[in-house]
């Protein structure tokens, strides 16, 4: 290999300062143009800056897959040039085909998690530029929605299961729509007084039955929110859960008022309202445990407080 222009090149570096700050900028130049246009220079670039700790990313992403496995590598291109740290959860594996888990499990994955915003948080430049997608169980949505209470305008990914005149099939940002014709209801005023312990059920993606949830807990009043008629993928923008996130927070702040303690939650939502709705949770309402819907049954529960885990039938012992 002849290295002879390169001897020459840093012969004319040395003798002369001027040359060498002109082929400083010229190189510098030449590197930002191969940044910008090329994405395999992007992806290498900041796949090498995410091992640097304290480079904070213009976003940072973190892709929740308890459920089950998805393909994001088409939604991560899009930030690609900006620069994007993404934390992916593939804790699926840790259910069995049947959906169900051990409680020693659950809760490593309750400990991998926390630990996993812990550092996202922590390599966020910007409080609007982080984005949550996946297929995580509701409960675990939620949790991971309290601990992002102080994020703005969090960038959000939902999935469409099926095939429409709007939206393709597979995983899409919510649209930057401000405003919806979406009506939420709930019947707390049905009841003239509220108990301590009471039931919160939210039915966005479908009914949840009464007699499920007394399947779980002893109560005597459930409240209902959410829709008259629920919609399975009805979440496509953030219109909607702007509205979701004011009337939830009203309907939480109204039980705590009407001397509520402790909120036990069944929600049918989608990922992105399951999130949103955990960021409205805050320190001072009643206490909160969300639970986890496996073929039919409502199986396990996790407390938004302390994070503890329920399993339902240890309750019903």
């Amino acid at each position: 290999m002849d290295l002879k222009w390169i001897n020459s090149l840093i012969k004319l570096v040395q003798e002369d300062k001027l040359a060498s700050i002109i082929l400083l900028f010229i190189l510098g130049f030449i590197a930002i143009i191969t940044y910008k246009t090329n994405k395999t220079v992007q992806r290498i670039f900041n796949t090498l800056t995410n091992y640097i700790p304290f480079i904070k990313k213009e976003y940072v992403m973190i892709a929740n897959f308890s459920k089950k496995d998805g393909n994001i590598v088409e939604i991560v291109n899009k930030y690609l040039e900006a620069g994007c740290k993404v934390y992916k959860l593939n804790t699926n594996k840790e259910f069995t085909d049947e959906g169900t888990i051990n409680k020693q499990n659950l809760e490593k994955i309750i400990q991998k998690q926390q630990k996993i915003i812990e550092k996202a948080k922590r390599q966020m430049k910007n409080k609007n530029s982080f984005i949550y997608i996946g297929f995580p169980h509701v409960p675990l949505g939620f949790l991971d929605g309290v601990s992002f209470t102080d994020v703005d305008d969090p960038i959000l990914y939902e999935y469409q299961g099926m095939d429409s005149e709007c939206l393709g099939k597979g995983f899409f940002e919510l649209k930057r729509i401000y405003n919806t014709s979406l009506t939420l209801v709930n019947n707390i005023s049905q009841y003239e007084s509220l108990d301590n312990e009471m039931a919160l059920k939210i039915e966005q993606s479908f009914k949840i039955s009464d007699n499920d949830i007394k399947k779980v807990v002893n109560v005597s009043q459930i409240i209902s929110f959410g829709l008259e008629n629920p919609q399975r993928w009805g979440i496509t923008n953030y219109a909607q859960i702007d509205i979701y996130q004011k009337e939830f927070e009203k309907v939480v702040t109204e039980l705590k008022n009407k001397g509520v303690n402790k909120i036990h939650l069944f929600a049918a939502t989608p990922v992105s309202l399951s999130f949103s709705l955990g960021r409205v949770i805050k320190h001072y309402h009643p206490e909160v445990i969300v639970y986890n819907y496996n073929n039919g049954v409502f199986d396990w529960g996790i407390n938004l407080r302390n994070r503890k885990v329920i399993f339902v039938n240890e309750m019903m012992r």
